[in-house]
């Protein structure tokens, strides 16, 4: 049956999440807005924020993203790093990360695949907006569904520094 609906909702554009907290991360490799290749598993040791978002420079995109950045040193003094990811383009995040100085590196998922790999559901070419926390260990800790895009980056801050007390 799972098989079965998981087909279903990939006719639609959606996902039956695949990955649960506790469960090792989907490997992948994606670019980022500088057309560089971004490895997970060349990350281990360290905390990984994948935030997804539907659009580059809407609203509730730009605004999770200001908020990322402006917290983006205190992410980094947690041994985290930050991943807005989204189905644009490389040219499109480019634009974007330009146009409001972003510290965050964003990366480029055209396929939607990272993102349904990780229950994201893409919906007409659009990520929800999901945000997924890997431990150092590569195991997926933390998922947030349908998140606030404003309270997001603290919300996240917080979890990984209550987890490493």
């Amino acid at each position: 049956m799972k098989s079965f609906l998981s087909a279903l909702f990939g006719l639609i554009g959606m996902s039956v999440a695949t990955i649960n907290e506790g469960m090792p991360a989907y490997m992948f490799s994606l670019l980022n807005q500088d057309g560089k290749k971004v490895t997970l598993a060349d990350l281990a040791g360290k905390w990984v924020v994948l935030y997804f978002y539907p659009k580059a420079d809407t609203p509730g995109c730009t605004a999770q993203a200001k908020e990322y950045s402006k917290l983006i040193k205190e992410f980094d003094s947690y041994n985290a790093v930050v991943f807005g990811v989204s189905t644009d383009s490389v040219e499109s995040i480019k634009k974007f990360s330009q146009k409001y100085s972003l510290k965050v590196n964003l990366l480029s998922d055209p396929k939607g695949e990272v993102a349904k790999a990780y229950g994201v559901r893409v919906l007409m070419g659009f990520c929800s907006r999901d945000t997924i926390v890997i431990a150092p260990d590569m195991r997926v800790a933390k998922i947030y569904r349908g998140v606030d895009p404003n309270s997001d980056p603290v919300k996240v801050l917080e979890f990984i520094k209550s987890s490493l007390r």
